[in-house]
C-alpha cells in the first residue's frame, strides 16, 4: 500500500481552480509505504521527493537502514492518516488575498472579540464540537486560541506567576515539558513535592496523563492554590470513555492531541474568567500572537469534518478507537511479561507507560534493541522502572518498533 500524506489532497492548476486528482497520486506509487511525497511542494518549484520515515532511505524510501534506532519518542497520530486522506473537505483553498490584514485579537475568540468571520467561525465549531462529545463545558467560557497547547499552557502559568517564589507544580509521572514551562518565567519554578503553601503554587493537571494515560485530580485544593490548569489534550472519545462535561476554571485542548494535525500548531483554551483570558491572550500576543489565520482555516475544516462523521458508518471517534485499540493488543503481544508489563499505564492514549523488571537500565535495554524510547526519568520516575513508548505514529514505524520489540523476548534471542 502506498502512502501520500497530502496537505490538501489537491494539485494547483491555474487560473485558480482545486481539482482532485486521486489518479496522478496513484500513478506516482511513492515512497513504498515508508515515507510521503507532498505534491503541493511541486508549486514551490521543488522536483517531487519522498520524505522517508525513521529507519527508511532511498528515493522511494525502500530501504531499511537494519543498524537504525527505531524513533518513538515523540506524541503524534500519524496513525490517523488514512481517515483525513478520504476527507475532501478538510482541502483548504485560501486565494492570495486572503487576510493580508492584521488579525484583531486573533488569540481571543470570545463572542463579541472574533470579529472576523474566520475566527467566530472557528469560535463555533470549537464549542460545537465539545458540545457533540460532551466532554467540556463552553457556555460562560472565552476560548483562546495559541500556537499549540505548549504556548498556551506556558502563557497560562506565566499570567498566574504574579510574584516571585512561586511553583509550578506537577505529580509525578509528569509531562516532560512541564519542567522547562515551569523553569522558564523569573517567578517561577517547577516542583513535585505537594507539601507547599498552596498560595504560592500553580498546579497543573493533565487527564489521561501523559506519560501513564491515569486520569489525574489535583493534589491541591483548587480554592487555594494562585491558580489550577488542567490539561484536556487527550479528553477525547478515541482515547478514554467520556463521563462528565468538565467545567474547570482553566481547561486547554490540542489540534494535534486530537487529529494528528501537529505542524498547523493550533490549540485552545477554555477560560471562565474574562480578566485572565485577556491576560493570557494579551500574554501570546507579545510572544509570537499564536495561530495565523491559515492554522485557523485549516481547524475550522478539520473539526467541521469530525462533527460531519459523528453517528455515522465513517465515524471518526469510532473509526480512530477501532485502530488504537488494536495497537494497544498488539503491544501487549509483543511485550515479554516477565521483563515488561503495563500494569502502570491506562490503555487509550497514544503513549504507554512500561514497567520494566529485572533491570538497571530500562531505556538502555530498549535502546540496545534500536528502539528509542523516552527513559523514565525524564517524566519524574525512574530508569530502572520505566520507560514511555508511543503507538500511533506511522504505521511502518509502528510496525518497525513492534518487531524490535518481539525480537527483544527470550525466545527470539536463542
Amino acid at each position: 500500500l502506498c502512502v501520500t500524506k497530502l496537505a490538501s489532497q489537491f494539485l494547483w492548476r491555474p487560473p485558480a481552480m482545486w481539482i482532485w486528482l486521486p489518479a496522478v497520486v496513484a500513478a506516482l506509487e511513492p515512497c513504498s509505504g515508508n515515507g510521503y511525497l507532498y505534491v503541493e511542494d511541486e508549486a514551490l518549484g521543488l522536483e517531487p521527493a519522498c520524505e522517508c520515515l525513521s529507519c527508511y532511505t532511498g528515493a522511494n524510501c525502500s530501504v531499511l537502514d537494519k543498524t537504525c534506532v527505531v524513533g518513538v519518542g515523540v506524541v503524534e497520530l500519524s496513525a490517523l492518516l488514512p481517515w483525513f486522506a478520504k476527507r475532501k473537505d478538510v482541502a483548504v483553498n485560501l486565494g492570495p488575498t486572503y487576510h493580508m490584514d492584521y488579525m484583531h485579537s486573533n488569540s481571543l475568540l470570545s463572542e463579541e472579540a472574533a470579529s472576523q468571520r474566520v475566527m467566530r467561525t472557528l469560535n463555533e465549531t470549537i464549542r460545537g464540537l465539545h458540545a457533540d462529545v460532551g466532554n467540556a463545558e463552553t457556555e460562560g467560557y472565552q476560548v483562546v486560541i495559541g500556537a499549540g497547547a505548549m504556548q498556551l499552557l506556558s502563557s497560562v502559568t506565566h499570567v498566574l506567576a504574579k510574584r516571585k517564589g512561586m511553583k509550578l507544580f506537577s505529580a509525578v509521572p509528569y509531562w516532560d515539558v512541564f519542567e522547562q514551562i515551569g523553569n522558564s518565567p523569573d517567578n517561577l519554578t517547577f516542583t513535585t513535592d505537594a507539601t507547599l503553601d498552596p498560595s504560592n503554587v500553580i498546579e497543573v493537571v493533565t487527564s489521561p496523563n501523559n506519560p501513564n494515560g491515569h486520569s489525574m485530580t489535583p493534589q491541591y485544593p483548587p480554592s487555594k492554590v494562585a491558580g489550577t490548569v488542567h490539561d484536556f489534550v487527550y479528553n477525547w472519545p478515541h482515547m478514554k470513555a467520556i463521563t462528565k462535561k468538565h467545567s474547570e476554571d482553566v481547561m486547554v485542548f490540542s489540534l494535534s492531541k486530537l487529529t494528528g494535525y501537529s505542524a498547523s500548531r493550533v490549540g485552545w483554551a477554555l477560560i471562565k474568567d474574562r480578566d485572565l483570558a485577556e491576560d493570557v491572550s494579551g500574554h501570546i500576543f507579545l510572544n509570537g500572537q499564536g495561530a495565523g489565520v491559515e492554522a485557523q482555516y485549516r481547524a475550522v475544516e478539520v473539526l467541521r469534518s469530525i462533527r460531519r462523521s459523528l453517528k455515522t458508518d465513517d465515524d471518526f471517534f469510532a473509526t480512530a478507537n477501532a485502530t488504537f485499540s488494536k495497537r494497544w493488543q498488539q503491544l501487549k503481544d509483543a511485550l515479554d511479561p516477565a521483563r515488561y508489563t503495563l500494569e502502570d499505564t491506562v490503555e487509550g492514549p497514544p503513549f504507554a507507560w512500561v514497567r520494566c523488571h529485572g533491570t538497571p537500565n530500562c531505556a538502555n535495554d530498549f535502546y540496545d534493541a534500536q528502539i528509542g524510547v523516552g527513559a523514565g526519568s525524564d517524566y519524574g520516575g525512574s530508569d530502572a522502572d520505566h520507560v514511555r513508548l508511543t503507538l500511533y505514529q506511522d504505521q511502518s514505524t509502528f510496525d518497525l518498533m513492534i518487531q524490535q520489540i518481539r525480537a527483544m523476548s527470550p525466545a527470539a534471542l536463542v
